[in-house]
């Protein structure tokens, strides 16, 4: 049929518009196709890289809606939308299908762990497939603020902890001082010998012979302090006698005790003990431990007269200049009150002839004194039995040291406590106290005292003043 030239123009248009319909309701009508994510790297490799088992699993379990499997499916949570496996299927085409790209079927196997080998999957099986996040690269994407930089370490870290403050008087300060008495007479019972005979010196750890045993009233386990006899002490000033020093060097502990002889353990050494030294029965003695030191000394304090008042006699190792945590010596004792745990000023008058002059001249007081030998077998000389005339041994059978007379004839001197009155040459500016540091009694005598020097801003020296707090 032929169609005239004119009409061509009409339905020409015509179908164009037609056809155009058409694709548009295609388009519609026809199933969205997934847009493929972009597959991590790791991700592709598995897929194209995994082998499983050549054989399906041999095992297989009939589940409660009739279908076989060799697996244990988890059951849905609420809000799951899961897959049905379908006989033909494959994690690779449902990957494509689903996912847009086979090559994310792992993404599937790791969301459905119950699925043991991915190549063998069974029909009724279910498969919970989610769809991967797109990200859209014109999206603008916050970059996260990067890492503070790595501060290099020089090295490990060293954390030092502060040490813990000591108490200002220890046990050691008190069990290992000594005493100064007039009366105090060496015991009997003595260290007299030990297995190694030739060793001169004996310290913590070995075993000695005494020359006493269960007759005398040593027993086993009894323990006694070491008593060492030292130098006369004489005051520094008058250089009149004050006593002898003895100090405690030490303990033993009896381990064994025959008829007449015992054998013993030194269990502590302050100091050197030789054979000869003397053993008295050990005793508690109290200690000043809530003793808090001052935080300074005092520029001035007005003058009590009530208060006792003495001077430093003797130092510990016989030293004349002694600073903090020193021990020192006073001529003052419970005569005149003092009880351990009681605090003492140290001073010196101003203008005060130097102590120093003081304690030389002391010392060369006691040179003239021979200290007593420490060979037991050597012969005494004649000015040391002179020395020792009013020092009598103790009777026989006396084992323990004791004071011989119940009266104290420890000589202090007679002095008016400097300054005195000059007459017309009295300077008043020499009764200013510049005041040197401060002390603790530990253990007290009747005119003597062992004290702890607690703080000391400046030197002290035998003949300094001491005065109660």
């Amino acid at each position: 049929m032929a169609i005239a030239k004119g009409k061509w123009v009409l339905v020409v248009p015509s179908l164009l518009a037609f056809a155009w319909g058409i694709a548009v309701w295609a388009q519609g009508t026809a199933p969205e196709k997934p847009s493929a994510a972009k597959v991590p790297p790791k991700v592709a490799k598995k897929a194209r890289e995994y082998k499983g088992s050549p054989t399906p699993p041999k095992t297989l379990v009939k589940q409660a809606d009739g279908h076989w499997t060799p697996y244990t499916p988890p059951k849905p949570e609420k809000g799951e939308e899961l897959y049905t496996i379908k006989k033909g299927d494959t994690l690779s085409e449902l990957a494509q299908e689903k996912l847009g790209d086979w090559l994310l079927w792992p993404q599937i196997w790791d969301l459905n762990p119950y699925i043991k080998d991915a190549h063998w999957i069974y029909p009724g099986d279910p498969l919970l497939i989610r769809k991967p996040q797109v990200i859209s690269e014109k999206m603008p994407v916050e970059k996260a603020p990067p890492p503070p930089p790595e501060k290099k370490q020089q090295g490990p870290k060293l954390e030092i902890e502060e040490e813990a403050a000591l108490p200002p008087v220890t046990a050691n300060d008190v069990y290992c001082s000594g005493f100064v008495s007039s009366n105090f007479r060496m015991p009997a019972l003595r260290i007299v010998s030990g297995p190694e005979r030739v060793r001169e010196s004996l310290a913590t750890g070995n075993v000695v012979y005494l020359n006493g045993g269960t007759e005398n009233g040593v027993q086993n386990g009894d323990i006694y302090f070491v008593i060492r006899k030292g130098s006369v002490v004489h005051h520094p000033e008058t250089g009149h006698v004050i006593g002898t020093f003895y100090g405690r060097v030490g303990r033993v502990k009896v381990i064994s005790a025959q008829k007449r002889t015992a054998i013993a353990q030194i269990i502590q050494s302050c100091d050197e003990i030789r054979y000869g030294f003397g053993l008295v029965p050990f005793h508690p003695i109290p200690i000043p431990w809530d003793i808090k030191a001052s935080k300074s000394v005092p520029v001035y304090l007005p003058d009590d007269h009530s208060k006792p008042k003495g001077r430093i006699i003797w130092t510990k190792d016989r030293r004349s200049v002694v600073g903090q945590h020193y021990l020192i010596y006073i001529n003052l004792g419970s005569n005149q009150g003092l009880l351990p745990g009681d605090k003492l000023w140290i001073y010196r008058h101003a203008n005060e002839e130097d102590s120093l002059i003081t304690s030389t001249r002391d010392l060369f007081r006691q040179d003239q004194v021979v200290p007593p030998g420490r060979d037991l077998f050597r012969e005494k000389s004649a000015m040391e039995k002179a020395i020792r005339r009013d020092s009598r041994e103790p009777k026989a059978g006396s084992y323990s040291g004791q004071e011989v007379s119940s009266g104290d004839h420890e000589s202090a001197s007679k002095d008016t406590r400097y300054p005195a009155n000059q007459g017309r040459h009295f300077n008043p500016i020499n009764a200013i106290k510049d005041y040197l540091g401060e002390a603790v009694v530990l253990t007290t005598r009747r005119n003597t005292a062992c004290c702890k020097i607690l703080i000391s801003p400046k030197e002290s020296h035998v003949g300094d003043w001491v005065e109660l707090e």
